[in-house]
């Protein structure tokens, strides 16, 4: 504890004052008087008891004493010390994927309690506390109340999607006022390169150090057959222990369980044959593990066109690779393709793009290419579900499309792009590339076929919150999104992309008499838990690391109730007088 106004010390005159006004008030002599002589009866049962009476003179006394010195104490400016976190002000950056719901209690409401800790211990200072994500979102801006902070902590919830730090922590950066700023980050893991070569903020990364016990499906996909359907679920066990349980696949009123058991670190692929023509499947695990939102998984059946359009110009790989699907191939002049409307089409020519007709684009016929440096990264897309593209060589490049959606890269640069409408780029001719030396080739070319086939009653598949262009289009251009039968949100045509919902599930699109389904799926990096280390990345500003508390508001109320007692003695002081 301490003073900070010493100044005021010559006020502690005003308690001496009322000491010496005790010790030196005037003296009353008792003088009979014939008048009250009758009431001398009266009075002896106050004077057998003249303690009670002193003690109240008394009491009087020291109450007054005493409010004068908490007053005078008060007017030291009294303060205590307590530390504070380091920095001049906060930003707290909080993870809420899915795979923070690992765990028990699970990491999200361990984070929550951390972050509410040390919003207490900013003691005043700011803090803005933003949610990661593809878009992220402040949740409070540079608050300094820690009730306030408190509550905007308890109020945060899961959100599924992908949290994207490394663009979160650039928006976040945008944010700071001064260079005493300190970033702190709640997540599972982070990969200390993206803190490298960062200055200005210092960074704080509260992480997991225990890894959970997870078992989950990784990919899950249902094929159409000739006279019955089959799918296949690949299932991961990403514990230290052997792990038993069963596995169910159900589609309408269809179910059917396989018992599986598997060592640490196994995978396997388990197959369902002859199942019913049903379009919607969903696989669930049943295991012991901690970590329950990759037990689930989603598919559909997207019956596809039986017939594609091929450009005649193309690489006849291609036509080669398409055929082995079992679809049927037309190929047509160039300057004959904008005779299609809603049949697929595979060519190069990118004036189709964004036309009537579904386009696979090949190359491009209006850039020339590049040497293309560097390995071929996929992101988390239902393309390359099927479709490894790790090993694949490609010595030649185009350029991308500006405002493409990239789901592909090569050497950090564009290789497979979605147009907003939802056609699909290759950026490299075939001839440029051993892909079609790999099987990942004609499953890649199965799985745009689906895409661009599309369905009347299907959206597609998509991650939790994407942003993406669909077809919903209705006489009322409203849309209600329901999961079963629970109502989710409005959708307003021409307001923008539409976004999924958040929770994996299958939904319907509802307007009028029409309705879509569409599928919301975890992202595969959500199924992959990691354990990580608490570490720090650079130093701000020194600045004070602690905080001076006042006790003048504490002093007053004792004032107050000293006063409120003072006024009691009194008042009955009097009503024996």
């Amino acid at each position: 504890m301490g003073i900070s106004n010493w100044g005021m010390v010559w006020t502690l005159v005003m308690p001496i004052a009322l000491i010496v006004y005790y010790l030196y008030r005037k003296k009353y002599k008792d003088q009979q008087v014939s008048s009250i002589l009758y009431w001398r009866q009266v009075m002896k049962e106050m004077q057998a008891s003249p303690y009670l009476k002193k003690l109240q003179h008394h009491a009087l006394f020291y109450l007054q004493l005493a409010a004068l010195l908490l007053l005078v104490f008060a007017l030291l400016n009294p303060y205590i010390e307590s530390d504070s976190l380091e920095g001049g002000e906060f930003i707290f950056v909080i993870d809420t994927s899915a795979s923070m719901m690992a765990g028990s209690p699970n990491r999200l409401e361990s984070k929550k309690e951390l972050m509410k800790e040390l919003a207490e211990k900013a003691e005043g200072k700011p803090v803005t506390i933003i949610n990661a994500g593809s878009t992220p979102e402040i949740l409070a801006s540079t608050e300094q109340s820690a009730g306030r902070l408190k509550n905007v902590i308890d109020a945060i919830d899961i959100g599924y999607e992908s949290p994207e730090l490394a663009r979160t922590l650039l928006f976040a950066e945008t944010l700071t006022n001064d260079d005493s700023a300190v970033i702190h980050i709640f997540t599972d893991s982070l990969d200390r390169t993206i803190l490298s070569n960062k200055t200005g903020a210092a960074y704080v990364v509260h992480a997991n150090s225990e890894k959970p016990s997870n078992v989950s499906i990784r990919q899950f996909g249902v094929a159409e057959g000739d006279a019955a359907d089959r799918a296949i679920v690949q299932v991961y066990n990403d514990s230290d222990v052997n792990v038993s349980g069963t596995l169910e696949l159900a589609g309408g009123e269809f179910e059917l369980r396989k018992d599986i058991e598997m060592a640490s670190g196994e995978e396997q692929l388990i197959p369902f044959e002859n199942l019913p023509k049903t379009e919607f499947w969903q696989a669930t695990l049943d295991v012991d593990d901690e970590y329950i939102l990759d037990n689930r998984a989603f598919a559909y059946i997207n019956r596809p066109s039986g017939t594609v359009i091929i450009d005649n110009a193309l690489h006849g790989l291609v036509s080669r690779g398409v055929e082995s699907l079992g679809i049927q191939v037309n190929t047509a002049a160039a300057e004959q393709l904008n005779n299609f409307t809603e049949i697929p089409l595979i060519t190069n020519q990118t004036g189709l793009i964004e036309g009537e007709a579904p386009v696979l684009l090949i190359g491009r016929d209006d850039e020339a290419p590049v040497a293309a440096t560097g390995a071929v990264e996929t992101g988390d897309h239902p393309l390359f579900a099927y479709a490894p593209m790790e090993d694949v060589f490609i010595s030649q490049i185009y350029p991308g499309f500006d405002g493409f959606e990239t789901v592909a890269t090569a050497g950090g640069e564009p290789f497979v792009q979605l147009s907003p409408s939802g056609d699909i780029i290759v950026l490299a001719d075939i001839q440029a590339t051993d892909w079609p030396l790999s099987p990942s080739f004609p499953l890649f070319l199965w799985s745009a076929v689906n895409e661009l086939s599309g369905s009347e009653n299907h959206l597609g598949i998509f991650s939790p919150k994407e942003q993406r262009s669909v077809a919903l289009a209705s006489e009322s251009g409203e849309w209600e999104i329901f999961k079963g039968e629970e109502y989710q949100f409005s959708y307003i045509q021409g307001q923008g992309s539409f976004q999924a919902p958040g929770e994996p599930g299958i939904y319907r699109a509802v307007s009028g008499n029409e309705t879509k389904n569409f599928i919301v799926q975890l992202n595969n990096e959500e199924k992959s838990l990691a354990a990580g280390q608490d570490f720090t990345a650079g130093t701000p500003v020194e600045t004070e690391n602690t905080t001076q508390r006042s006790l003048i508001p504490v002093i007053l109320l004792l004032i107050l109730l000293l006063m409120l007692a003072e006024w009691e003695v009194y008042r009955r002081g009097t009503s024996h007088g």
